[in-house]
């Protein structure tokens, strides 16, 4: 009666593992079944034969490297889709941060949602936040100039840069809702992160970009 050689039970795992993988919705479950079936496939092909068998080999790795690729990006899509509606207001205000990147963000974050007028910013006084505002029309006061502003634009962006005093005096709307991180804590983490860093360099320079197209 003919024997089975250990290495040859790898096929037919890897032939479990693909046919289960069809049973789930779940893409995260399907891929990862997936996933599975063909890095047995793969050590089949690698220890069952006297040489390997490269060629089916490699192209089982690729599906494998597919796969897994996929299920970060899906399990990242689910983080997103547990935030908040304001949290993911901001998230797509804030589009050139990764995920990661604004979660580690968020975690530094003061929400705040005002029910009357309330001064972020006094012109040539010492600013220890930097502010997004989401929600409620701003007044911008700079040197006797009064503008009226829409929201959605960071406030204090230049004083966190330079770290210097805040360059205008700004008010929000009677009604209002905005983000504040407090400089000290958003410096060292940007001090850690060399890749946030850039990226919010890129935000706030298109930022005041922003601000001297529409003044």
């Amino acid at each position: 009666m003919p024997t089975i050689a250990p290495a040859d039970y790898l096929v037919h795992l890897a032939a479990i593992a693909t046919l289960v993988c069809y049973l789930f919705r779940d893409q995260i479950k399907l891929r990862s079944f997936a996933a599975l079936g063909d890095l047995l496939l793969s050590c089949y092909y690698y220890f069952d034969f006297p040489e390997p068998l490269w060629n089916p080999l490699v192209w089982s790795l690729a599906n494998v490297v597919i796969n897994v690729t996929m299920i970060i990006v899906l399990l990242r899509e689910h983080r997103m889709s547990l935030l908040t509606d304001n949290e993911m207001t901001l998230f797509r205000c804030l589009e050139t941060l990764t995920p990661g990147q604004f979660r580690k963000l968020l975690k530094l974050a003061t929400w705040h949602e005002a029910d009357e007028p309330v001064t972020l910013t006094k012109e040539g006084s010492p600013l220890d936040k930097l502010y997004y505002v989401l929600d409620g029309n701003l007044t911008i006061g700079k040197q006797g100039r009064v503008l009226e502003r829409e929201p959605k634009m960071f406030i204090g962006e230049i004083a966190f840069l330079r770290d210097k005093a805040a360059s205008a005096t700004v008010t929000t709307a009677a009604k209002s809702l905005y983000v504040s991180w407090e400089q000290v804590e958003l410096r060292a983490l940007l001090k850690k992160n060399e890749d946030l860093k850039n990226a919010m360099a890129a935000l706030l320079s298109a930022d005041m970009a922003d601000k001297v197209a529409r003044a």
